[in-house]
């Protein structure tokens, strides 16, 4: 059965601006919920109106709770981060659904985890990294390192790139930063987001990215939020953006190659202090420095670059050869991923184990750790286990 219309009773308007906020047009729309476009044209003019169950349908596509549609107006839109994308990305009409969508999940993440603070009646994690807008890049760098407290001690101690993410990413979430990561964006629309609100600011990841690509793009975020502004970035450098753009990123890029090559570090290798602004560097060398300090060989380059330990030549040749085996290395299929550590991987260690101690506590239900998390509850036992110590990354 079809069920009941739920005509008269919502809005009509509001169909139409969570489709339009969802960034998807009536025709994808109306496939998504096996409808014609001629049917939802008709929803979102109020001439007919969907049963309940096709109204879940529509707001399990848009990403929205059913009662919105019974608003009586339009809520108030959060203010988008700064886009700081390159021109032709910019350029192009409209963000894809993912990204759109996951864009404002992860906001509604953030407002759900002060809901959790308020109910449990505790205070949210206090933001104090803050950077001066005119501070050096090194300034920068070296208050954010010894605010996160990563040592070459500490990343001794890794053995892969995968536990180097899980390490940053945890060193970040102490500083009461939610780290979220999406999932089918593509690499060339967004490689990662912040938005400044505080507290709990938020960071955006890119699933599609490697796992030191993460960690840079985590990085270069929180240079975003220490300078408390939010950002749209995709990282590409020397692309065709706006001066003050261009300026902006150039600022949080040359920030989290600092951070990830501290200068001290690097200069004090013997190799480096070989080397001279004409030196090309063996990829065994720079494999060597890419497991010492869990980065990738190109931003080890490029610091050796700023260091004066190689050529612009060099590095620009060597830079496209890393830009092509990253593509080669993205177009290679992974394996499975456990559902467990694909819903810690979205939500981050600090939102999972605060929205888990309040389901504990009974300050709120099964439905809205569901909700909270996106997540089945029968996975809860391997997503508590996984919370004890296992990398996620």
């Amino acid at each position: 059965m079809a069920g009941p219309s739920l005509e008269g009773l919502i809005n009509p308007d509001m169909l139409a601006w969570a489709r339009t906020q969802s960034r998807m047009d009536v025709a994808t729309a109306a496939a998504k919920v096996h409808q014609t476009a001629e049917r939802l044209t008709e929803w979102e003019a109020g001439t007919r109106a969907p049963t309940l169950n096709q109204l879940r349908e529509l707001a399990n596509v848009y990403k929205r709770s059913v009662g919105v549609f019974f608003l009586k107006e339009r809520p108030r839109v959060p203010r988008r981060p700064v886009d700081y994308r390159q021109f032709e990305v910019k350029a192009r009409e409209t963000m894809t659904p993912a990204l759109a969508n996951g864009m404002r999940e992860a906001e509604a993440k953030r407002d759900a985890a002060l809901d959790i603070y308020t109910q449990m009646e505790e205070a949210p994690p206090e933001w104090d990294l803050q950077i001066r807008r005119d501070a050096s890049a090194d300034h920068a760098a070296e208050v954010i390192l010894a605010r996160l407290g990563v040592t070459m001690q500490t990343r001794a101690g890794w053995q892969n790139h995968y536990e180097a993410l899980s390490g940053w990413r945890a060193a970040v979430e102490s500083l009461g930063v939610l780290v979220v990561q999406l999932r089918n964006v593509p690499m060339e629309e967004m490689r990662g987001c912040s938005i400044a609100h505080f507290p709990l600011p938020v960071i955006i990841l890119n699933s599609a990215d490697s796992p030191l690509g993460r960690v840079f793009t985590l990085l270069h975020e929180l240079t975003h939020l220490a300078r408390a502004e939010s950002g749209l970035c995709d990282l590409t450098e020397d692309a065709p953006r706006a001066e003050a753009d261009e300026q902006v990123e150039a600022f949080c890029n040359r920030v989290a190659g600092l951070v990830l090559v501290p200068p001290a570090d690097l200069l004090r290798l013997p190799e480096v202090q070989r080397a001279n602004d004409n030196t090309q560097w063996r990829p065994e060398s720079l494999q060597a420095m890419r497991r010492m300090f869990w980065t990738s060989q190109e931003v080890i380059l490029r610091r050796l670059l700023d260091n004066g330990k190689t050529s612009r030549e060099f590095y620009r040749a060597m830079r496209e050869q890393f830009q092509r085996d990253y593509a080669a290395q993205r177009d290679q299929a992974g394996g499975p991923v456990p559902y467990y550590r694909v819903v810690l991987l979205n939500n981050g260690r600090l939102l999972t184990r605060l929205a888990l101690n309040a389901y504990g506590a009974q300050a709120i239900t099964g439905a809205e750790l569901s909700r909270i998390l996106n997540a089945k509850l029968d996975h809860l036992p391997k997503i508590r286990e996984a919370l004890k110590g296992e990398v996620i990354a």
